[in-house]
């Protein structure tokens, strides 16, 4: 079978979630405080993140379909991107930022 651009796609996404999970599972404090609901929303994050890979590994080993659109991906890259720049810290993602510019 020949890799179309809809394989390109799952794999993709598939390695950008599991960037997305491994990014937050081993998110050190480094002794900032700890916020239970940030907890839980980390823990969400890493169990629906880790569960595309998997399931696109499901599909391609028992042929069942699976599908990733381009809009998808782009929002799974850009919670990786934020999950990279605050080093997996998902409560930092919610805090607005408030610049030296005045914005």
């Amino acid at each position: 079978k020949t890799m179309t651009g809809h394989d390109l796609l799952l794999i993709a996404n598939a390695l950008i979630c599991v960037g997305i999970a491994l990014r937050v599972m081993f998110f050190q404090r480094n002794g900032s405080r700890h916020r239970r609901w940030g907890g839980w929303i980390a823990y969400f994050l890493i169990v629906a993140a880790a569960s595309i890979p998997l399931r696109t590994a499901y599909s391609y080993l028992y042929h069942f379909p699976m599908t990733a659109d381009l809009s998808e991906v782009v929002i799974n890259a850009v919670m990786f991107a934020a999950v990279l720049k605050t080093r997996g810290n998902v409560v930092q993602i919610f805090k607005i930022s408030r610049s030296q510019h005045g914005h």
